[in-house]
């Protein structure tokens, strides 16, 4: 009865506020896409009575095209440019769209361009837009759109954090209503991978709008149109009929934020929900041998690591050194820290020792050992720099963002206070972390924190993590920490100009190698991605952990 209840109540929700068009944004009240309340919402389709349960028998998991799937946390906002983070963008791109979008092998695809072509000096690209594709208030789609969306995504004055993705752009240019010119400023070989991370939205509803505005106005041109969110409860969203590509088997979605594991794990095994992203590692096995459920597991691209602020004279210390500039106590540190103990005590096994930020198979990516635990060199390196007793930091961290993270970070708290770094543990949600943490607010001396990158280069990630930050230039967007070598920053700019691949990868590995013999940051693990779904389910996980409801199908 409880199961029937909730798909009752799912339906009702669902069905009343598909008529919109574009919605409002996120409040904690809750807002439906008419602008109403969550609660008026389901009052408005319930009083149609016998349409409602009508309707609700076809948008029934039973029914094969419905899906309600469990995130470990809600998005961050409705503005999709106000955050560069996973759980956010994985949703994002149900309702907003780019010109190009990686497929499930994560190799770039037409999306909203239909095709493109490239200068022979490869500092022009010429978008072709596809034509009648509409937004979701049924107004067409053009090239005023695209120019609007990259300069709003790419103003670093903006509250956007997507910056870094036009650092090359010289500029923008609608050459007619379905042609878009980009000239750059250097050549970039990972301008397919920039392009898909863009969303297109309407002009009029981004231009000289705040967040606040940008969010309260729900309106892409993608496969599913916004229904209502009530904040750390659910999102909805409904099947786009007018949908210019191929329409999803899935019509209606919705998104579950559960931040505490064993809720997270309870939902799943009583069957109220169809999907569960990031299973808590200790219920892995036991999901695993539950009857109706199978658990997929591959290894991750997100990557756990402690951003260190380097700067000698860092206003974080004011009136002394920093003891984080001098590389040795930055390699005390690395060394004080048992990751495997972290991956087999913290992590169940559920992670893979991360020894370079460049993954395997990445252009750039060599082999690299991991220097050995050893806390007794460690306290010797403290000693040599000057620091015998150590020192206090203050750690931040997330408590609702990955794998553990909060047990992580105390766990790295122990390591540090064995060699006599006392720690300020200061954990918080992933809602107040990304912005207490980013370079221009300046607020952190050391922090725990991830990144994951799917462009398959080197050359993004040392673009964002290792060169010196400049938010003007929109360079070394979570370059965090501030580490700073003009020889990383040079090799790293020798890499963009560098369009053969095994040239460029030798450029950027000797760029890390740089960065990581001064001990820049220290690496903990990579993420494992575990999915628990019901075996009435088809899926196959993408590398990237974006889960996306039109890859699903019922069996």
């Amino acid at each position: 009865m409880k199961k029937r209840m909730i798909s009752l109540v799912l339906a009702a929700t669902m069905i009343s506020a598909s008529l919109a068009g574009c919605g409002g944004g996120s409040s904690t009240s809750g807002t439906t896409a008419a602008g109403t309340t969550a609660a008026g919402a389901t009052t408005t389709a319930a009083a149609s009575g016998e349409t409602t349960a009508a309707a609700a028998e076809g948008t029934s998991t039973e029914g094969k095209d419905s899906i309600v799937i469990v995130t470990s946390s809600d998005i961050l906002s409705m503005d999709p440019y106000r955050y560069d983070e996973g759980p956010t963008n994985q949703f994002m791109l149900h309702v907003y769209e780019p010109l190009v979008m990686a497929d499930p092998e994560m190799k770039y695809q037409p999306h909203l361009a239909e095709s493109w072509d490239q200068s022979e000096d490869g500092l022009t690209w010429t978008f072709h837009l596809r034509k009648g594709v509409k937004f979701h208030d049924g107004d067409e789609m053009t090239a005023e759109d695209v120019v609007a969306s990259i300069n709003v995504a790419g103003n670093p004055d903006s509250p956007s954090a997507f910056s870094s993705y036009t650092s090359t752009f010289a500029s923008v240019t609608a050459v007619d209503d379905y042609t878009v010119e980009i000239k750059l400023n250097q050549t970039n070989p990972i301008m397919l991978f920039n392009m898909a991370q863009i969303y297109i939205l309407k002009k009029e509803n981004i231009e000289g709008k705040t967040e606040e505005e940008i969010a309260a106005n729900v309106c892409g041109t993608g496969r599913y149109k916004f229904v209502e969110q009530v904040k750390e409860d659910h999102i909805d969203l409904v099947a786009n009929e007018d949908y210019w590509g191929e329409m999803p088997s899935i019509k209606n979605v919705r998104f579950r934020p559960i931040s505490n594991e064993a809720t997270r794990t309870a939902t799943m095994l009583t069957g109220e929900v169809d999907v569960t992203i990031n299973v808590a590692v200790r219920d892995i096995d036991r999901l695993e041998n539950t009857a109706g459920i199978q658990v997929l597991k591959q290894k991750g691209l997100r990557e756990i690591y402690l951003n260190l602020d380097s700067r000698e004279d860092s206003p974080l210390f004011p009136g002394v050194k920093n003891p984080m500039s001098d590389p040795k106590v930055r390699e005390a540190m690395y060394i004080s820290i048992d990751e495997d103990a972290i991956i087999k005590s913290v992590m169940n096994g559920s992670a893979y020792v991360m020894n370079s930020i460049i993954p395997e198979n990445y252009i750039g990516y060599q082999p690299v050992d991991r220097p050995a635990y050893d806390p007794e060199r460690a306290k010797q390196l403290l000693a040599e720099a000057g620091y015998p007793d150590g020192f206090e930091v203050t750690l931040d961290a997330p408590n609702d963002r990955y794998v553990n993270d909060a047990e992580i970070a105390q766990a790295v708290t122990g390591y540090f206070e064995k060699i006599g770094i006392k720690v300020n543990l200061n954990l918080m949600p992933k809602a107040n972390f990304f912005t207490y943490i980013k370079p221009f607010e300046n607020k952190s001396m050391l922090l725990m924190t991830g990144w994951s990158d799917s462009s398959g280069d080197g050359t993004s990630l040392l673009h964002d993590m290792l060169y010196t930050y400049d938010r003007e230039a929109a360079v070394g967007g979570v370059n965090r920490g501030h580490y700073s070598n003009a020889e990383v920053d040079k090799l790293i700019d020798q890499a963009y100009e560098e369009i053969d691949e095994t040239k460029r990868g030798e450029i950027i590995a000797q760029a890390e190698k740089i960065a990581r013999d001064e001990f820049a940051y220290i690496p903990l693990h990579f993420e494992q991605d575990t999915y628990a779904i019901k075996d009435t389910l088809n899926y196959t996980p993408r590398p990237n952990n974006y889960v996306f409801a039109w890859e699903f199908s019922y069996k």
